[in-house]
């Protein structure tokens, strides 16, 4: 028992030494840390060293020995921490936080007090240096061009919504539709969540029972979530999943998909949608040989989602198909003209 708890002491079998070592490595980067070094910065033996080092390669880690200087002396040099490592990179860091940053931009702050959480949980599991980068790349993000809506202050509707997904019951939703004057309940069988940053916001898709419908509700309108007894049946999945595929812009229909097609003119939008091409249901560009114009085409369930993003290209689109869409668009803009008469 005194020999075990010597070791301990001395640090040849802890896991605190291990981590120690572990970190003073990964930080040392790709020059590496010698022998000596790792036994001055933890004052320890360097017997104790080669016997951490040895249990952290028996637990999985992958460490080059380079040998650098005159004469030659060998660094450490980690290239995969042990099974038992938690250490979290600072490109999964920068990945959760731009997730947070997005779901803001989408007035989904609810996800994203979630992600906060998360995000404090694994900042323990990085090394000082990974800190120090990750802390650095936050200060010089920039995520821009969504919206921000107010925080949903019940973060009790989650657990709820969650709950009736896992158990697949119906459930109950106080409701404030748009022009209402007052909410109103209605028991619906949830389907799925979609976080639509064209629009800015999260919306939920349900089965209404009552209307024989699926029916999208933007989810900061709902006051109140329960979970029902009965289970929730969906009589037609297919349908719903339609019905979500091809929203767009929170704009969402239980019709059948019709395809648009319009010209983008203009050398900066044809680039554009080769660069960045806006996530939209079977979207294709298919640029000119000029390359001063792109024809586009994509699916949508809902006339108004279609018009919304055909719209914000002004004098730029040209709507070639559906024709009644060519017709709406064209109202629209006739509209928007005779808003601005001319000066006498």
């Amino acid at each position: 028992m005194a020999r075990r708890n010597t070791i301990q002491t001395e640090g040849l079998v802890s896991r605190e030494h291990q981590l120690e070592i572990l970190r003073l490595i990964r930080e040392s980067g790709e020059s590496g840390i010698t022998r000596l070094g790792l036994a001055h910065k933890l004052e320890i033996s360097l017997k104790s060293v080669d016997r951490a080092i040895g249990l952290l390669e028996a637990a999985g880690a992958k460490l080059d020995r380079v040998r650098e200087g005159r004469p030659a002396v060998q660094h450490f040099v980690l290239q995969k921490g042990p099974g038992w490592d938690e250490h979290v990179t600072p490109a999964a860091r920068i990945a959760l936080r731009l997730a947070g940053i997005s779901l803001s931009q989408s007035g989904t702050l609810l996800w994203q007090d979630k992600l906060d959480a998360i995000e404090e949980l694994v900042s323990d599991r990085m090394s000082q240096k990974d800190r120090r980068l990750f802390d650095r790349l936050i200060s010089v993000m920039r995520v821009q061009g969504g919206v921000v809506e107010d925080p949903i202050e019940d973060l009790d509707l989650l657990e709820p919504l969650l709950r009736a997904f896992e158990e697949g019951k119906e459930i109950e939703v106080d409701y404030q539709a748009v022009g209402a004057a007052q909410s109103k309940v209605r028991t619906v069988v949830p389907y799925a969540l979609t976080h639509d940053l064209f629009s800015g916001g999260c919306f939920l898709l349900v089965w209404d029972a009552a209307r024989k419908s699926p029916i999208h509700l933007r989810f900061n309108r709902i006051n109140a979530i329960k979970v029902g007894p009965r289970p929730g049946r969906i009589p037609d999945p297919a349908l719903m999943e339609r019905t979500a595929e091809y929203q767009v812009g929170g704009w969402a229909s239980p019709d059948e998909p019709f395809e648009v097609v319009a010209r983008i003119h203009g050398a900066h939008w044809v680039q554009a949608f080769k660069e960045a091409p806006p996530v939209l249901p079977n979207f294709t560009a298919d640029r000119a040989p000029d390359g001063q114009t792109t024809l586009v085409r994509f699916m949508a369930n809902h006339p108004y989602g279609a018009r919304r993003w055909l719209l914000q290209f002004g004098a730029a689109a040209e709507v070639l198909a559906p024709d009644w869409l060519l017709d709406q668009v064209r109202d629209d803009l006739a509209a928007a003209l005779a808003r601005y008469p001319k000066s006498s």
